[in-house]
C-alpha cells in the first residue's frame, strides 16, 4: 500500500508494524492512535501517514506480515497429525494478542465494507489458501475422500475456532482442537482413527 515513489525504510517499517501489533493487542484498536504508535515506533507521525492512508490500512498489514512470518503447512506423513497441527497453530494463534487484532479487525469490517473487503483477501482467503495444500495432499494420498468439497471441509473443521475466536464464550486450547478433528474424522477419512 505504498504510494509511488514513497520508499519504506525497512527497520523503521518493522518499528512500526511491531508498535501496531503490540499496542492494539494490549488496549485495542479504539484506544490505539497513529500518535501512539508512531512514538511507540520512535518515527514522526507523517513517516506513517505517507506509507499507510489510515489505521485500518496500517493493521491489515500487520497481519499480513503475520502470515508471511508463519511456520509452512506441516508435512509428518500422517493427514491426521497433519491437520491437527495445523488447526493447532490457528488455535495458538487466534489465543495470542494477534487473536485480539483479528477481533478488531472483524469489529471494523462489520462497519466499512473496504476494509471487510481487504481483511477477506489479504488475511482470511490467504489463510484459507495455506491451509489447502494439506487437504490437497490427504486427498491424492487415500487418507481423505476423493469426493470432498475441500473448501466446505476446511470451513467445517476451522469454524469453531473462529467461533470461539469471535465471541469468546469457550477457550482455544490443544483439547479442543483434538476434539473438533476427532469428531470429523469418521466423515472426511478413508482409513481409522489413528488412535484405533
Amino acid at each position: 500500500m505504498v504510494k509511488p515513489g514513497r520508499k519504506r525504510d525497512p527497520d523503521a517499517e518493522r518499528r512500526i508494524l511491531d508498535a501496531t501489533r503490540d499496542l492494539i493487542a494490549a488496549q485495542g484498536s479504539k484506544k490505539v492512535t497513529i500518535n501512539d504508535i508512531a512514538t511507540e515506533a520512535n518515527v514522526g507521525k507523517q513517516t506513517i501517514y505517507r506509507w499507510w492512508p489510515t489505521k485500518p490500512a496500517l493493521v491489515l498489514d500487520a497481519l499480513e506480515r503475520e502470515i508471511k512470518s508463519a511456520n509452512p503447512p506441516p508435512a509428518t506423513g500422517s493427514t491426521y497429525e497433519d491437520l491437527r497441527m495445523q488447526m493447532q497453530r490457528v488455535a495458538a494463534m487466534f489465543a495470542s494478542p494477534t487473536g485480539s487484532i483479528i477481533r478488531e479487525m472483524i469489529a471494523e469490517s462489520l462497519n466499512d465494507d473496504d476494509i471487510a473487503e481487504q481483511f477477506r483477501e489479504r488475511f482470511f482467503l490467504e489463510r484459507l489458501k495455506r491451509g489447502m495444500p494439506t487437504f490437497e495432499a490427504g486427498v491424492a494420498s487415500g487418507a481423505l475422500r476423493a469426493d470432498l468439497d475441500l473448501d466446505v471441509v476446511s470451513e467445517m473443521l476451522y469454524a469453531p475456532l473462529w467461533l470461539r475466536l469471535i465471541v469468546g464464550h469457550r477457550p482455544l486450547t490443544p483439547a479442543v482442537v483434538d476434539t473438533i478433528l476427532d469428531h470429523a474424522w469418521p466423515i472426511l477419512s478413508t482409513e481409522p482413527h489413528p488412535t484405533d
